[in-house]
């Protein structure tokens, strides 16, 4: 069974409705403050990743794939995206599951899967609205770029050093994104 999904812009309101169904939590101005006094600085802990993973590592991530296995996936913590990069590069899609892991699974199980549990994004980079985020733990996610020349676009993230790919098994199931013509 093939899913054909829509490309969808990377915009300030998708990537707030992500967040609001509790998928990224958004890095973008005014979104997280503190309150100091006068003559104060304050910080507060956004999320901190569990010990057993390790400490954070950064790495960059240089998309060529065309589909998005093996490298479709969770991960047992969050992630941070930072999506600075080279615009004039091939585009990439970030395909973000709208359901946890185990919601996902159990559609793949029961054979209801369907275009609507996913979102492809087409990555914009360098905008403090939406390219910044943290991928919470458990949300299925990967990318893809297309076929043809140019250059494969990149973009970094930080993760906690021994976090690994939790593939999924899509089983009969084949995820795209339509050709953009």
């Amino acid at each position: 069974m093939i899913i054909e999904l829509e490309s969808s812009e990377m915009t300030p309101e998708l990537m707030k409705d992500l967040e609001k169904k509790g998928l990224i939590i958004r890095l973008c101005p005014g979104n997280h403050s503190t309150d100091p006094g006068r003559n104060e600085s304050k910080s507060a802990v956004i999320y901190a990743s569990d010990a057993k993973y390790g400490p954070h590592k950064l790495i960059v991530a240089t998309i060529n794939a065309l589909e998005p296995y093996p490298n479709f996936g969770t991960h047992e913590d969050n992630e941070e995206f930072i999506l600075v990069g080279d615009p004039a590069a091939k585009p990439i899609h970030l395909i973000v599951a709208l359901n946890k892991k185990d919601v996902l699974e159990e559609k793949i199980q029961n054979h209801t899967l369907c275009a609507g549990d996913f979102v492809a994004l087409r990555i914009k980079y360098n905008d403090p609205e939406v390219s910044f985020f943290t991928m919470l733990k458990d949300v299925p996610h990967g990318e893809v770029t297309i076929d043809g020349p140019g250059k494969p676009g990149s973009f970094y993230v930080t993760e906690p050093r021994d976090l690994v790919i939790l593939s999924t098994d899509f089983r009969d199931y084949q995820v795209t994104v339509k050709s953009q013509n």
